[in-house]
């Protein structure tokens, strides 16, 4: 599945960090690309969750979860018709 980067760039803000910002760097949205590609192609929740929990002390630092933060990736990209 081939997702235009500045598609990514607006699902992760909309889920994630709106303040994330096109000075994070090449190799960054390219490594965020591949996890909300990922996140696309999961079967469920659950599924999706795995993908990012290794963002574990992020989530933790903002009482956030990789559950709750999957879940806003996928209806991002359902808001968007991707997947």
């Amino acid at each position: 599945m081939d997702i235009p980067l500045d598609t990514v760039k607006v699902i992760y803000r909309r889920a994630i960090d709106p303040r994330a910002s096109d000075g994070e760097g090449a190799a960054w949205w390219a490594a965020v690309a591949e996890e909300v590609i990922a996140v696309i192609r999961a079967e469920d929740t659950v599924a999706t969750a795995s993908v990012i929990a290794w963002w574990h002390h992020d989530w933790h630092a903002v009482g956030d979860s990789a559950r709750a933060a999957a879940a806003r990736i996928r209806r991002a990209c359902h808001a968007l018709r991707i997947g």
